[in-house]
């Protein structure tokens, strides 16, 4: 039976699999290269620990341009990013509940996107369940700290002109997860706000401020949560009356 259950996260968990070894191997790409002094085994400590791929990327330029970013501002950057993952894990109150308190708390801490999509849709009950979600989650963490060992090691061989545009793949998929949610939901105000708001706050520090530049993500992020909180009850109340 463990067996079975054991096969059957492995096959939910494949189409991860690439995603996470190529968004991996980026990751390690870049913090090998723009990194100074940032190994495999740097790549390796921070899968470990850090499970958001979003922040490992950001904190490439943390570390890159570590002068410009003080405890509190990287703590709030940390905080807002992945903020998102206080909700993934309302669903799995109960059903982290009864487990032993080691196996919950790393259960909750390898709670990403994927591994959340992968193990809302399981039907199982008891052991069953038990093992079937550390398994889900402990493949999908070892894809992560599999690819960005490989791109760490890979960055420290190649050579740095080769590896110009890569930063840009958190960027491009991001985007892609926009268009895909976008298709998906009829009521695209969130990403109109999301980007209008963003695009105004990088053109007001371009003309204010531009040695700035790259401190707008927490400003933006603070506005844009604002605005989708006041327009929240309004737009509700429409959308309902449409219906």
């Amino acid at each position: 039976m463990y067996a079975k259950t054991i096969r059957a996260a492995f096959i939910s968990s494949m189409p991860v699999l690439m995603g996470y070894l190529t968004m991996g191997m980026a990751f390690g790409i870049l913090l090998a290269t723009q990194v100074k002094g940032a190994n495999g085994f740097t790549a390796f400590v921070m899968s470990v620990f850090t499970i958001s791929g979003s922040m490992q990327f950001a904190a490439v330029d943390m570390l890159r341009n570590s002068a410009a970013y003080s405890l509190i501002l990287t703590a709030l950057l940390a905080f807002m990013i992945n903020i998102r993952y206080t909700v993934y894990g309302l669903p799995f109150l109960r059903t982290f509940r009864p487990y032993p308190r080691f196996l919950r708390y790393y259960l909750i801490g390898t709670l990403t996107d994927e591994t959340y999509a992968i193990e809302t849709q399981d039907r199982r009950h008891g052991k069953d369940k038990l093992l079937y979600l550390f398994c889900v989650a402990f493949f999908d963490h070892m894809y992560w700290i599999t690819g960005s060992v490989l791109g760490a090691v890979l960055g420290k061989m190649i050579p740095m002109a080769w590896t110009k545009g890569i930063d840009f793949a958190m960027v491009a998929l991001f985007i892609v997860v926009l268009v895909d949610l976008c298709r998906e939901k009829s009521n695209h105000i969130p990403a109109f706000i999301g980007g209008v708001v963003t695009t105004g706050v990088l053109l007001i520090c371009l003309e204010i401020c531009p040695a700035h530049i790259n401190k707008i993500l927490l400003p933006a992020m603070f506005l844009v949560i604002f605005i989708l909180l006041a327009v929240k009850n309004p737009l509700s109340k429409k959308l309902e009356a449409a219906k």
